[in-house]
């Protein structure tokens, strides 16, 4: 018997699709989600006109057109997303045609396999509950769909079988295995948030004005001072007269992590770093890294990158020392000293610098009197700069933001014959105390300048020449108002929604650090734990087994060997009142002796007397085991008999 759908079947199938297809936009180019949208609409005039051969056809040139745009821009996409794109296509097809209940099966399936892969894109709290969500809104219509009509869902079974259950999914999250992905989600097309590999004036204007979550990092000591929280990501040694780049040293990995001596470390400190996705391999950490996690390696000039590009949140712990920067290559300060035909006039203003300098030392001194003295500017917006960006920013305009007094400082300094470089990462953050973690966004993104001396590379940063609160207090306190309500969305002006905001990130935060920050270390070290517990319980309970042993062998099993069997069992059974017995007295005058004080098992006593006689001077076996059950059966009441004190 076909069975046809519900209108109501079809608007929930209609509506979970557009919750997927608006999920998993990151793996579905724009054209391709307009198109999947067009197909959804289209099914309504479609289900009224013409046959279901006609429909089907129609159906099909469809998706087989679309299918042919997918494969042109396979090499774009990559495999898995195109796996998705396909699915997705599958689903909405079938969509258009699906009018009865056998058609669902199907659809079902390939919804719960999309539902499933968006978790791989979101990894935030909310979102990964609005997808769940999604997923059980799809299993009640599974269960609406093809359950007896006569069969109610039982509320309170399903919460039992939850309950029953749920100690199950924690103990397979901490306990099995984690499972290296199967795939990989191509990200070469993809957008990458951060620090890109070039830095040229407005590159770092452009990223602080948005007020994404970068990481976050948890300190297992007391918080650095303000003015040591420099987190390297990207070091710039390439310089073509405008724009600096990544050179190609950093494509490779570091050969092993520094070993510093005790006496040359200046302030070690541990700290865990979760990471939000950029999708890119470029992550982040303080001064010279010692140890960390096998979630990151170390690249040239003392940086840190992921093993594979960041795609999902990344944990990883870290322990650095804060001290100057070391050479990492013979060649690093030959790469660092290079300079370009451009900007004539930054390189005879470095040359008369160095004239009036004898030292490294002095000539940073005079680099930084000059920014005092001549009237720069701090500013989110500074004027565009034309070819020879370096003499239009030093000479012309005198107005830039952090990105323009780093390059134009390493540009001084090499035309003056010292090492420089420039460094982008992030400065500062915003700790949360009750919470104890350091909350960093893209508008901390920073750049500065480390030059060489003293046999290490010494960091100097003339933002804070020119802005000190910048790095005293942060970026909002040296922008004017008009460039702090530039970078501040409309809805973040309302304090109200600005807590709520505030507090859905610190469950974020708790739910990255205690499930998704949950790795195969820690849980390497729950099973040591386990390891070390079980050998710990096998010992204390062999020790209770020995003693039980002991305990049973003495109390029952060394009787001596002069009492026979039924005297044996008496004493075994009627131990607590066998010691008021004289010694020469007869057990039948003790038995009758007993009766007298407990009137009420008198027929019991005389019971067992009965059987001991027979059992003992008989020579009774049946005698003696109808005592020994007797005994057995009645010890409870046995134990209970009076005797007077």
């Amino acid at each position: 018997m076909l069975v046809l759908l519900s209108r109501q079947a079809i608007i929930s199938f209609t509506i979970i699709l557009l919750a997927i297809i608006g999920l998993l936009h990151q793996a579905l180019p724009l054209w391709y989600s307009a198109i999947l949208l067009l197909l959804l609409a289209y099914r309504w005039p479609l289900q009224r006109s013409g046959s279901k051969v006609n429909k089907l056809k129609r159906v099909n040139i469809i998706a087989a057109l679309i299918l042919l745009l997918l494969l042109i821009s396979l090499k774009q996409s990559g495999i898995f997303h195109f796996m998705l794109q396909i699915l997705l296509l599958s689903a909405v097809s079938r969509m258009m045609l699906i009018r009865q209940r056998h058609d669902s099966h199907q659809l079902l399936w390939v919804l719960y396999f999309l539902l499933a892969c968006c978790f791989i894109f979101y990894q935030s709290i909310l979102l990964s509950l609005l997808i769940l969500g999604l997923l059980l809104f799809t299993l009640f219509q599974h269960y609406q769909l093809y359950a007896s009509k006569q069969l109610r869902l039982q509320w309170l079974q399903l919460g039992k079988a939850l309950l029953l259950t749920f100690p199950i999914w924690i103990s397979l999250f901490l306990l099995f295995p984690r499972l290296q992905p199967l795939w990989r989600i191509p990200t070469a097309e993809s957008a990458i948030t951060g620090l890109a590999d070039s830095l040229d004036p407005g590159s770092i204007e452009n990223l602080v004005q948005s007020d994404k979550l970068a990481f976050r990092a948890i300190f297992s000591g007391p918080l650095p001072a303000r003015q040591q929280l420099y987190w390297r990501a990207k070091v710039y040694e390439d310089f073509d007269g405008r724009s600096w780049t990544v050179n190609q040293r950093f494509e490779s990995r570091q050969a092993a992590i520094p070993q510093i001596t005790e006496n040359s470390r200046s302030e070690q400190v541990d700290y865990q770093i979760i990471t939000e996705v950029s999708n890119q391999r470029s992550v982040f950490a303080l001064g010279i890294p010692l140890q960390s996690t096998n979630t990151v390696r170390p690249v040239a000039a003392y940086l840190v990158e992921a093993q594979r590009p960041v795609s999902q949140r990344l944990s990883y712990q870290v322990s650095s020392d804060l001290s100057a920067i070391p050479e990492d290559h013979a060649t690093e300060q030959r790469l660092n000293i290079r300079t370009v035909n451009a900007n004539p006039k930054t390189r005879a203003l470095a040359t008369e610098l160095a004239d009036r300098t004898q030292s490294t030392a002095e000539l940073i001194g005079q680099i930084s009197e000059l920014f005092r003295q001549q009237p720069y500017f701090y500013s989110l917006n500074p004027p565009r700069l034309g070819e020879n960006s370096i003499d239009a920013f030093l000479f012309d305009s005198r107005s830039g933001f952090c990105s323009h007094y780093a390059s134009a400082t390493a540009v001084l300094l090499r035309e003056a014959g010292v090492p420089a470089r420039v460094v982008g990462g992030y400065q500062g953050g915003v700790w949360h105390e009750e919470q104890q973690y350091l909350e960093v966004r893209q508008r901390e993104a920073h750049a500065w300048v480390e030059y060489f001396d003293n046999g290490a590379w010494q960091r100097f940063d003339p933002t804070a020449v020119i802005a000190p609160e910048r790095v005293l207090a942060g970026l909002d306190a040296v922008l004017s108002m008009e460039e702090q309500d530039q970078l501040q969305a409309n809805w973040r002006r309302f304090s109200a929604i600005n807590y709520i905001n505030q507090q859905l990130l610190h469950l974020d935060y708790y739910w990255s650090v205690w499930v998704l920050g949950f790795d195969d270390s820690q849980q390497y070290n729950i099973w040591q734990q386990l390891k070390a517990i079980s050998k710990l319980l096998a010992i204390l309970g062999g020790f209770i087994v020995l003693m039980i042993t002991v305990w049973w062998y003495l109390k029952y099993q060394r009787q001596p060997a002069k009492f026979p069997p039924p005297v044996r069992l008496v004493r075994r059974y009627l131990g607590k009142q066998i010691q008021h017995k004289p010694a020469g007295q007869h057990f039948s005058q003790f038995i009758y002796q007993l009766k007298n004080y407990n009137p009420l098992h008198a027929t019991l006593l005389e019971k067992i007397d009965a059987l001991y006689q027979r059992a003992l001077f008989a020579n009774d076996h049946k005698a003696l085991l109808q005592l020994k059950q007797h005994l057995k059966k009645n010890t409870k009441i046995l134990n209970r008999l009076n005797w007077p004190q």
